[in-house]
């Protein structure tokens, strides 16, 4: 490499640790957010089980989604250290103008619209892994079955109820649609990959973390009331157990979103020539990226954490442990089949899930919607704002 590839190469790998330190400061403070607002830890102490569990989590889980990320939204056949480093660039400003006002977006998706946006830029649509048509007819197959089954199901039940069928059906082809997305994912091995898995997870993922959260509420709550001669017992019970839950969810963050810087200093040193492209991920980007997210929680995460832990819906230890192993749940999964979903929908939706088993008052509708406003916008916004820097500085340096 000459001297102006290697200073690109070496400033790409620095911004991708700082798009990780902007994870930490966004996204991994979703996984200790409860754990704090029920007192069940202290801070520093949530931040250091954090930070080792997401140290682990890539060790458990396999880098399958960083092999995603570098390889399977944009062809790396046009990837460039420049490229990769504006892609970079973008996401990194998108996310650290939504923590700076305590706004929950998603790191994983605020990436996608840089690479995205700096590969429209650089080679034009020809180039960016759009969905086969199999894929996405395959996937609206799929979505208004289970829509029609769900809607069916909780119509029925409404009926012997002698409720609102039409609210039921409503909710119950929501539920059945989002469903029969990972039901499809095991049962008949349908693959959601790329761009098509990145934008219909963001719908999704939190809308199956509020389910999961909900039913695992629902049978702790039930359970509860039988043992409720000893409450206090109980809390602290749970905020041990809370404990162990949001660990889990820490490490489903590491196997998942800590991955995202990982893919894309690889794709650096594959472009560069460093690295061949079927080469293993070197252990010093795992821990570098690691470290990355957790100088990023100490430094700025609280604001989030405050969002998330009180400003969506009151949280009680029980509660925080029912969130915390749902979202782990979730992104353990997803993790599993290689999809970069978003902590942070995971943990909104679950904190959602808990809040509702109290009734839907008890949920601040107003904070969901302004975090629902920044996760459909994230996309197109880091996108933008890489395509206009690509596009001015290719004219400029006639690269």
């Amino acid at each position: 490499m000459d001297v102006i590839s290697t200073i690109l190469v070496i400033a790409g790998v620095l911004i991708a640790l700082a798009f990780n330190f902007s994870n930490g400061r966004n996204d991994a403070a979703n996984t200790i957010a409860t754990v704090v607002a029920t007192h069940a830890l202290s801070p520093r102490k949530a931040i250091i089980i954090a930070s080792i569990c997401c140290f682990a989590g890539p060790f458990v889980f396999s880098t399958a989604v960083a092999k995603t990320i570098g390889k399977g939204i944009v062809n790396p056949e046009i990837f460039t250290p420049v490229l990769l480093f504006i892609g970079l660039c973008g996401a990194v400003l998108w996310v650290n103008i939504c923590s700076n006002y305590g706004i929950p977006v998603s790191s994983s998706h605020s990436l996608v619209g840089g690479l995205l946006g700096a590969g429209l830029a650089a080679g034009g649509f020809a180039y960016i892994y759009w969905p086969t048509s199999e894929m996405f007819f395959g996937m609206v197959k799929i979505l208004v079955i289970g829509f029609a089954a769900g809607a069916i199901i909780c119509s029925l039940l409404a009926l012997l109820a002698k409720d609102k069928v039409r609210t039921f059906f409503i909710l119950g082809g929501i539920v059945g649609a989002v469903v029969s997305v990972p039901i499809a994912m095991i049962t008949v091995g349908f693959k959601f990959s790329g761009l098509l898995a990145i934008i219909l997870f963001i719908c999704v993922s939190p809308i199956l973390g509020l389910i999961v959260s909900f039913l695992f509420t629902s049978i702790l709550t039930r359970i509860l009331e039988r043992l409720s001669k000893h409450p206090t017992k109980l809390n602290k019970w749970f905020q041990r157990a809370q404990i162990l839950g949001s660990g889990f969810q820490a490490m489903s963050l590491g196997g998942n979103d800590a991955q995202n810087a990982m893919g894309i200093i690889f794709a650096i040193l594959v472009s560069a020539g460093v690295l061949g492209a079927d080469a293993e991920l070197p252990l010093w980007v795992i821990l570098t990226s690691a470290l990355a997210i957790t100088l990023g929680i100490l430094s700025g995460g609280w604001k989030v954490i405050k969002k998330l832990g009180s400003g969506i819906t009151r949280i009680m230890p029980y509660q925080g442990f029912s969130a915390a192993v749902s979202g782990g749940a979730v992104l353990s999964f997803m993790t599993m089949f290689g999809v970069p979903v978003s902590t942070t929908h995971c943990a909104a939706g679950t904190v959602m899930g808990t809040g509702v088993t109290r009734g839907v008052g008890a949920v601040n509708w107003r904070n969901v919607r302004q975090m629902v406003t920044a996760w459909i916008i994230t996309i197109p916004c880091a996108g933008a704002v890489s395509f206009v820097a690509y596009f001015i500085l290719s004219l400029i340096f006639g690269f």
